[in-house]
């Protein structure tokens, strides 16, 4: 590892889960290690950002993650509901998830997870669906 490498804790950690095979961190800092799983959800092969320690994801967010991948269709559902509303009320023609957004990612905290969706055409918004127990509970969009 070179200097910059060094000095910016560049190295990326792997392990092996149990669910999700092979990981690699995105971030370290002292003993709390971001962890990326590759997963495909929503027909799309998505970026996971979750967080544990040096021996990998911390087992409540793991529970977290693990309940909604077992639950995509309930997933989607309350997805599609809101990023309708959401079109909507900015009087936008919403014709499916698939037509109008692109799924970028997921990431989990101790609450919840959040779901990036970029839209696909106009303004190319991210809409941020907020969910807890499987359920949304709010959205943000950035621009």
């Amino acid at each position: 590892m070179g200097i910059f490498g060094n000095l910016f804790g560049s190295k990326k950690l792997k392990t092996t889960d149990s669910h999700f095979g092979e990981i690699e961190s995105f971030s370290t800092r002292g003993n709390n290690v971001g962890w990326q799983v590759n997963k495909r959800f929503l027909n799309s092969d998505i970026e996971i950002l979750i967080e544990g320690n040096k021996d990998g994801i911390f087992e409540n967010q793991k529970q977290i993650l693990l309940s909604a991948l077992n639950n995509e269709t309930e997933i989607k559902s309350e997805s599609e509901k809101t990023l309708k509303e959401q079109f909507e009320n900015s009087e936008m023609e919403f014709v499916s998830i698939e037509k109008n957004f692109e799924l970028k990612g997921i990431s989990v905290r101790d609450e919840g997870f959040e779901m990036t969706f970029q839209e696909k055409e106009g303004q190319n918004y991210f809409f941020n669906v907020h969910y807890e127990n499987n359920k949304q509970v709010g959205v943000s969009i950035d621009g």
